[in-house]
């Protein structure tokens, strides 16, 4: 195998070594994921082997979690399935990493993971179908969930091994927010087993396996119960009715993986773990199908290195100012329409790049809401960066689409939108253009569109092409 190596000691213990070869982190590709059948198989069924121990050789940590470029090119072909073939076999190919870890969980040896460093999203998943978790003592040992930050779901078991170690309610902020865990509660919670001096980590993993020969998942025990219990107790109405709010309350409507991630928790806590790890991969896939999901992914990933280079030689800079120009000049035009000032200015603090207002964020105090007019203004604000950085884009201010999203979501630019660019082809084509022409219509050329850019969307070609 080319990312793993078994070395198997005199008492049967087997040493499975995670180490990609020209990466300065392990990361789980397609290639990885082929060859963990093989580390299972060999588990499974090797009369040599009592048990194994799972460890990287990189000193970056265990695992940073999907190879994120490699699943973005999926992205297309998933979005493209439409009969029930092809979406039969994008919902097999995109839950392909959660079989695996359950098979892996389920082989019928113990395994421990030998954790060093950072075990991120699937790295993290990785973990926790391991029946026992060890890490290095370390102030750089980072355990978390980040996929919500870039538009997706912990599809390889997360939300449901997570919440059945630790419970609904706390298993929601690490879930919905990507919060790090902290060695200590990963200790309290079972997340992690124990925690040791790096020289310990291997010996106390190995001593493991070999006291514990007939481990299984907390899980598969029949007995088990859900810490806490279901939704449907106290502790899962503690848990569900705050996390609904607080993302309703901060655009959680328009992210595209928030949602699924309360359904996953919320229907998995009420069956066993195998049901419950179909229902997760099924939200998954109808994540990452979500064309806000792609824009997201697309613009953290894809484009960080690049956008690094372009801030530290002041690239942006104007473009970021003619995105500030025209949200600016908006609010004005909103404010002289007679739209009210508490509900604009939040308006521009949720939706548009960060700009200079007095008093920014304002208690609603006793101002009726027009949900009708709120939602106009909320599209006013996102269209009118949107039509600046397409023109931007055109006259040359700035490179290319990925730099122009990149740059503004660090700006403040709503993340869930994959940036102003991408939030043409998250809106669609016709859509956009469309609801482009009404806005000019109405109020201004702010709102048009360029011959040129008319022309590529009336074809269907968006700005990335």
């Amino acid at each position: 195998m080319k990312n793993f190596s078994i070395a198997i000691d005199d008492d049967g213990v087997a040493l499975v070594t995670f180490d990609i070869p020209g990466k300065s982190m392990n990361v789980i590709s397609d290639e990885v994921q082929a060859e963990l059948d093989a580390v299972v198989e060999m588990l499974r069924d090797s009369e040599r082997i009592r048990g194994a121990v799972l460890i990287s050789a990189k000193p970056s940590g265990f695992c940073a979690g999907a190879d994120l470029p490699e699943i973005v090119g999926h992205f297309k072909r998933w979005r493209a399935a439409r009969d029930q073939q092809a979406l039969r076999q994008g919902l097999v190919e995109s839950s392909s990493l959660s079989r695996r870890l359950r098979a892996l969980e389920t082989c019928g040896k113990p395994v421990a993971a030998a954790i060093n460093g950072m075990a991120l999203g699937g790295g993290l998943e990785l973990a926790l179908a391991c029946h026992y978790r060890v890490a290095v003592d370390d102030p750089k040992l980072r355990l978390a969930f980040p996929e919500t930050g870039v538009g997706l779901l912990p599809g390889a078991g997360g939300t449901q091994r997570l919440m059945r170690l630790i419970g609904i309610e706390a298993a929601l902020p690490y879930l919905l927010d990507g919060v790090p865990i902290t060695a200590d509660a990963a200790l309290a919670g079972g997340i992690l087993h124990a925690r040791v001096p790096a020289d310990s980590l291997l010996d106390t993993a190995r001593r493991w396996v070999l006291e514990h020969p007939q481990a299984q998942a907390p899980w598969d025990d029949p007995a088990f119960k859900l810490p806490g219990g279901g939704p449907h107790s106290p502790q899962g109405y503690r848990g569900f009715a705050p996390a609904i709010a607080a993302r309703l309350a901060n655009s959680g409507a328009d992210h595209p993986a928030l949602g699924n991630v309360l359904k996953c928790v919320y229907e998995g806590a009420q069956v066993p773990i195998d049901a419950g790890l179909r229902i997760e991969s099924r939200y998954f896939f109808n994540t990452v199908r979500s064309p806000r999901a792609e824009a997201m992914a697309r613009t953290f990933f894809i484009s960080r290195q690049v956008l690094s280079r372009r801030v530290e030689r002041g690239d942006p800079e104007i473009y970021l100012q003619r995105l500030r120009q025209s949200v600016l000049e908006e609010r004005l035009a909103m404010l002289d329409e007679g739209a009210p000032v508490v509900l604009v200015n939040n308006l521009v603090r949720r939706h548009a790049v960060r700009v200079e207002m007095a008093d920014t964020v304002q208690p609603w105090g006793e101002h009726e809401v027009d949900f009708t007019m709120m939602a106009e203004l909320r599209q006013r604000l996102l269209y009118v960066q949107s039509l600046a950085a397409l023109r931007c884009l055109e006259e040359g201010l700035i490179a290319d689409p990925l730099e122009a999203d990149a740059a503004a979501i660090e700006a403040g630019f709503p993340s869930w939108s994959g940036g102003p660019v991408s939030f043409v082809e998250v809106e669609g084509l016709a859509y956009f253009l469309e609801s482009a022409d009404r806005l000019a219509a109405s109020h201004g050329n702010c709102f048009a569109l360029s011959s040129t850019w008319r022309e590529r969307m009336t074809s269907g070609i968006g700005p990335y092409g």
